[in-house]
């Protein structure tokens, strides 16, 4: 039994000592048959759509050029690994950049450091570092990418030969994600990521 029906069981007619309860029949006004109505598809008109066939334009106005690139120095050429050494630079841009006066949305330098991590989950890879990223130059805030290092960020980062892709624990999540392009060739590893963000920039005329 639901609420409702434990609600309506509580109210019980009681008459007068000795009397029977007068029982009153309650109007109705329903006039329905039991037979279905049904009305023709044409018996009252739709709304006609009147709007002109516009396709919106969503080509971004811009776009970021987002970059970072670098090395690893590893200290052995092969298992243990032992340590790394390196350099991380990110760099960010509007649409283009003049080379003989190059103007960055955001320039960073970072020295890198790191440990191996010899007992981790990363699938597939060859070796894991435990790198630190101290910052050399620039500042993080002024770059659109959320996930640029900050000052002395520690990431766990693991090497994938067979895919020549450097993974990230994405912030010790224990999901590892392909984070740049990367190839050994003894104890150097090169790693770059580059992609192209489409964005609004605001409206700079004089209001």
């Amino acid at each position: 039994m639901n609420r409702a029906c434990l609600l309506l069981a509580g109210l019980v007619v009681v008459g007068c000592d000795g009397e029977e309860p007068p029982v009153t029949t309650a109007p109705t006004s329903d006039t329905d048959t039991g037979e279905p109505q049904i009305l023709p598809l044409d018996s009252f008109p739709l709304p006609e759509d009147t709007a002109p066939e516009i396709i919106p334009d969503l080509t971004p106005g811009n776009f970021v050029e987002l970059r970072q690139f670098g090395t690893w120095n590893l200290a052995n050429a092969s298992a243990p690994w032992g340590s790394v050494t390196g350099t991380l630079f990110v760099v960010e841009y509007i649409d283009a950049i003049d080379t003989a006066d190059p103007v960055y949305e955001c320039k960073l330098e970072y020295a890198l450091t790191g440990t191996e991590v010899t007992q981790n989950d990363c699938p597939g890879c060859d070796f894991v570092m435990r790198v630190t990223h101290y910052l050399v130059s620039g500042d993080p805030s002024g770059c659109h990418d959320p996930d640029v290092p900050q000052p002395g960020a520690v990431r766990d980062l693991g090497y994938d030969g067979s895919t020549q892709k450097i993974l990230f624990d994405y912030y010790g999540s224990g999901v590892w994600l392909p984070w740049y392009d990367a190839d050994r060739t003894g104890q150097l590893v090169e790693f770059e990521w580059e992609q192209a963000l489409g964005i609004e920039l605001p409206d700079s005329a004089d209001n």
